[in-house]
């Protein structure tokens, strides 16, 4: 008897040890995460580069290739705000949920279910050159680009405030 309790002990801390273990890494690193979580990951990921802070445009960022990507952060607390990916020199890749080679860079970078959330995401408008999606988890923005495309992706709850906020700087200086 005395066995049966000590092996069901070990086998709960076990357990428990790697419940807290999956709680806390992130198999991947999203807006509204801490940017040191964000850089932490970028450094598993073969296809992203080194991220470094930038403080002109208030994030971190870097370019591997003909990819660059970014993540803009909240001074106060250091929360990811928005995350980008900017591909240039590549007429194949597009984001747009049609775009298999874009589809499956975001199911590369981010995972399966982030790449099926923007491909199954409603389209909501177009200003500009942005066109707003909005996803089951998070909303998205795409954009053709000077020689390629661009994606973000931000928290789903702040997509109406994107959207104004293109609007607006659709006729008024802003500093985006």
């Amino acid at each position: 008897m005395y066995k049966s309790s000590k092996f069901n002990y070990l086998f709960n801390v076990t357990l428990s040890a790697i419940a807290v273990i999956l709680a806390v890494t992130p198999a991947n690193a999203l807006p509204e995460q801490n940017i040191n979580t964000v850089v932490k990951w970028a450094k598993t990921r073969t296809l992203l580069p080194t991220l470094r802070y930038n403080s002109e445009a208030h994030g971190y960022g870097g370019t591997k290739g003909n990819l660059y990507f970014y993540a803009d952060v909240t001074s106060q607390n250091g929360t990811v705000t928005k995350e980008g990916i900017t591909v240039s020199g590549d007429s194949s890749i597009k984001f747009t949920a049609k775009n298999a080679k874009g589809v499956k860079l975001l199911e590369n970078i981010y995972n399966l279910n982030i790449a099926n959330d923007f491909q199954q995401s409603r389209y909501v408008t177009k200003i500009g050159r942005d066109q707003f999606y909005r996803g089951k988890k998070f909303a998205y923005i795409t954009a053709a680009v000077q020689n390629g495309t661009n994606f973000q992706i931000i928290p789903l709850r702040n997509l109406q405030e994107a959207i104004n906020k293109t609007k607006y700087c659709q006729t008024h200086e802003c500093d985006i």
